[in-house]
């Protein structure tokens, strides 16, 4: 890249890191003026050392960049997911009961691309992920898989907007009857299980984006 072309790559950057509707986005993704300004300033870092003509839309792919810059500085993707998986639906752009709310600067393509991220680091690293699940029941390996399997299932269901706490339970009953309705077992027991399964798939997901984190 000659000097001038390099000078106006910058010059462009600069242009949509101080673009109101970005800086709201960063504000809005970091939670706090300062940690925006901070993922402003690392994203357009990060960018400069890039090559454009690699980039096929520099505006969307900036805004990319700060989202996932804000989130890591914030620490709370981890959080939405593990603590609050609401937070990860509103984010989404979606309330609870899928309705949609009304559509902000790019959210859309933001969620797309950080949703398929955490799913393709859940397809790569299926079986490291599932070898670290507890073999909470007889049959270790069925239990392992159909935590993977709901896994999916509820990240699939937290971006699209249509997660519901009761979802889990059914989904994992769904999954494996003979532990989640076993018979001859009392109630407190089934409880259990429910509560300990639902803290593995919380465990898992919690992994896949600390993975993505790392490829960040």
């Amino acid at each position: 890249m000659s000097d001038d072309s390099r000078s106006d790559y910058l010059e462009r950057l600069a242009v949509i890191r101080e673009d109101p509707q970005v800086k709201n986005l960063a504000h809005r993704r970091a939670g706090d003026p300062e940690l925006a300004k901070d993922a402003l300033q690392e994203a357009y870092y990060a960018m400069a050392k890039m090559d454009p003509e690699q980039i096929e839309d520099l505006r969307k792919y900036f805004c990319t960049v700060v989202t996932h810059t804000a989130y890591r500085l914030r620490g709370q993707l981890r959080a939405a997911v593990v603590e609050d998986p609401a937070g990860l639906v509103d984010a989404s752009g979606r309330k609870l009961g899928g309705e949609s709310l009304p559509p902000t600067f790019d959210e859309a393509v933001h969620t797309n691309m950080m949703g398929d991220n955490w799913r393709e680091c859940l397809a790569m690293n299926r079986v490291a992920l599932t070898g670290n699940v507890p073999g909470r029941s007889p049959d270790s390996d069925k239990y392992r898989n159909v935590i993977a399997t709901v896994s999916k299932e509820m990240l699939n269901a937290i971006l699209t907007g249509d997660f519901r706490e009761v979802d889990l339970n059914l989904a994992l009953g769904a999954a494996y009857p003979e532990w989640f309705a076993e018979r001859c077992v009392g109630v407190s027991n089934i409880h259990q299980r429910f509560a300990r399964a639902r803290a593995d798939v919380r465990d898992l997901l919690k992994t896949v984006i600390s993975l993505d984190e790392l490829r960040s």
